[in-house]
């Protein structure tokens, strides 16, 4: 997945990314992602312990549901698509 979509960074969170595991986690990732080169040869990836809190995914998550509820919209574009000529 890494040279599929040419990815330079791998960053490391969430509520089992503990200190006690963050260094082993860090260089055994580090260790594999890089250990298998094929668009490597060009860079390395970095991987990087997170600098959010253990909650931010599921608060990336909370922020969906106001994302879909409160971000304006084009009124009249399904509205013109019924009303087009037929081809």
């Amino acid at each position: 997945m890494v040279d599929l979509l040419d990815i330079d960074l791998i960053v490391l969170g969430g509520p089992f990314f503990t200190e006690d595991v963050a260094g082993f986690y860090l260089d055994e990732i580090a260790r594999t992602v890089n250990a298998f080169p094929t668009a490597r040869r060009l860079r390395r990836v970095a991987v990087e312990p997170s600098v959010l809190s253990a909650e931010a995914a599921a608060v990336g998550a909370a922020s969906t549901i106001f994302h879909a509820t409160f971000t304006p919209r084009l009124r009249g574009r399904e509205n013109r698509a019924r009303h087009l000529p037929a081809r």
